[in-house]
């Protein structure tokens, strides 16, 4: 099941997409990204075709049809790490232990942002799955939810 994620808050047609053809036979797509000219840059970390074939869905929006576990190692790779300028480490796996490490870093010497604010509403349903009480696919779509929106709100702190 396709993941949807909005990584700007732009409503401009999209004019290039990305798409990441996957390697396995079960899906033909890892990944596909859409962007204006003006967000073009955000692209600069993504691989694929680029194409302005198919173009014109909403700036920024990310169809991910990849794993759970890729999609979260390429959100921590490509913007939580970055984020909290190159922290929290992978904490061995455990990804709740990573999300609150964000999320503390966030918040070391100021007010919760809504960003930290979704980071930690991430790092607590991980923590819930880890304990079990939360089913392990409900909670995995919740924690992308989280994320999603927190990705969302730094585009718009970014001005993208």
């Amino acid at each position: 099941m396709p993941i949807l994620r909005q990584i700007t808050t732009c409503s401009e047609p999209s004019t290039v997409v990305i798409e990441r053809r996957s390697l396995t036979s079960d899906r033909p797509l890892d990944y596909r990204l859409e962007l204006c000219r003006r967000h073009r840059w955000l692209a600069e970390n993504w691989t694929g075709r680029r194409t302005s074939e198919g173009a014109g869905g909403r700036c920024g929006t990310v169809t991910d049809h990849r794993p759970y576990a890729r999609v979260m190692e390429s959100h921590a790779a490509l913007w939580l790490r970055p984020l909290t300028a190159n922290g929290p480490e992978d904490h061995d796996g455990d990804l709740a232990a990573a999300l609150r490490a964000g999320y503390e870093l966030l918040t070391a010497d100021r007010e919760p942002t809504g960003v930290a604010i979704a980071l930690d509403h991430a790092a607590r349903i991980a923590e819930a799955i880890t304990a079990g009480t939360l089913p392990l696919a409900e909670g995995q779509a919740q924690v992308l939810a989280a994320l999603s929106a927190a990705e969302t709100l730094d585009a718009g702190a970014r001005g993208a």
